[in-house]
């Protein structure tokens, strides 16, 4: 006969389920990886099944910090294997499918360009802006996982604030309505092949950036300028049986791509203030898109 587990683990697991989709996406803003994020989030449990819970005043700050601490040094170390990553590295698209695992990853509705944003700051100070901003942890605690004083920590908080200060303008229902109507736009013109309302569109010194690593096809550098940009996305567009559905990824708008009933792309991007697109994200990384359960739309 296998043995019930005691009340005080049962309450521990209860516990650490009650914070886990809070910690999970903690560890995805900071790592930028689904599977890093998996992993952080066992092994927190690891850890915290093995602390007296007896001891712990505050379970919620508790976990914080045990799952920051591994997802710092999780993206130190993804930061070394990034040095032969074959192309630009994004962050994977985590698609909403009305899961509550990831409730809160969708809840800010700042999108993969949040993303993107963080994965480019050095790994303290990305750690630093989701400790404050999505944990609500003071400095002091802050500073305590980092190894660096209060002052430091703040510091940290207020520079990667700064970089993304222009993603959090509005409120978010204005945001994703915004990225919505673009994708949209983008949409209508790009699958009929329209290069001129394609270039339309996008902001003189608009950037695209693909990441399909070693497993699919993408430019190996970022795309820069409408023109160039406008040749890529229209001959992706234009492969056959491609098929395109929308979806909230990271909390905003984007787009799925299907080549037959393969999943290929998804689609996401970052508008300037006058509304043009300033930046657009590819994840064709098959890897990347592994996680992605949903179905693709009717074939035209």
């Amino acid at each position: 006969m296998i043995a019930c587990p005691t009340t005080p683990f049962r309450a521990a697991v209860d516990e650490f389920e009650r914070h886990r989709p809070r910690r999970l996406a903690a560890a995805y803003r900071v790592t930028g990886s689904r599977t890093d994020t998996e992993d952080v989030v066992q092994d927190a449990w690891l850890r915290w099944a093995e602390v007296d819970h007896a001891g712990v005043e505050e379970a919620a700050a508790y976990l914080s910090v045990i799952a920051s601490r591994l997802a710092l040094n999780a993206v130190r170390a993804r930061t070394r294997r990034r040095e032969t990553y074959i192309g630009p590295w994004l962050p994977d698209p985590i698609v909403d499918d009305d899961s509550p695992e990831w409730r809160h990853v969708h809840c800010a509705g700042l999108g993969h360009a949040l993303d993107v944003a963080l994965s480019r700051m050095g790994p303290e100070q990305a750690t630093a802006f989701v400790l404050r901003r999505v944990l609500d942890l003071d400095y002091d605690s802050i500073a305590a996982v980092l190894d660096t004083s209060p002052a430091v920590a703040r510091q940290l908080v207020s520079r990667a604030g700064r970089a993304v200060a222009d993603l959090e303008r509005g409120d978010v229902d204005s945001r994703v309505y915004r990225d919505s109507r673009a994708l949209q736009a983008l949409l209508d013109t790009l699958l009929p092949g329209d290069v001129a309302h394609v270039a339309a569109l996008l902001s003189a010194g608009s950037v695209l950036y693909s990441d399909g690593g070693d497993r699919a096809h993408a430019a190996r550098r970022p795309i820069v300028g409408r023109e160039r940009i406008v040749r890529f996305v229209v001959g992706i567009s234009s492969h056959e049986g491609v098929r395109v559905r929308p979806a909230v990824v990271n909390g905003s708008a984007g787009l799925l791509v299907w080549e037959g009933d393969r999943l290929t792309t998804t689609v996401t991007l970052r508008l300037a203030l006058d509304g043009l697109v300033e930046q657009l994200y590819l994840v064709r990384n098959p890897d990347k898109l592994a996680g992605i359960d949903v179905d693709p739309p009717p074939a035209r």
